[in-house]
């Protein structure tokens, strides 16, 4: 799974420095990773620059180049059986871990 991750407005505070600083997630859609993150600069840059937050991008499994199986392959049955929410769901819990 790729992913990634723009800490260039992440800070320990903005006035507190005891206050924790917030993860802005992106689910991934039906594309390639870097689409989405080229293209969403209200998250990446006006709401991680007011919050100090730390901006996560997570590819969506069987899109972009975050295939299980051959990228030729991963649609054909029965590859395509762990192309679930819930499995995409699971896959970025474990990247936000």
């Amino acid at each position: 799974m790729r992913y990634l991750v723009d800490d260039q407005y992440f800070k320990a505070s903005v006035n507190d420095t005891t206050k924790p600083r917030p993860i802005l997630f992106y689910a991934g859609n039906e594309g390639d990773v870097w689409g989405f993150y080229k293209n969403s600069g209200f998250m990446t840059t006006t709401l991680a620059e007011k919050w100090g937050g730390l901006v996560v991008f997570g590819e969506h499994r069987y899109f972009g180049e975050s295939f299980p199986f051959n990228k030729h392959d991963s649609m054909k049955s029965p590859n395509n059986k762990y192309l679930t929410v819930d499995n995409t769901m699971l896959d970025y819990v474990s990247l936000l871990k």
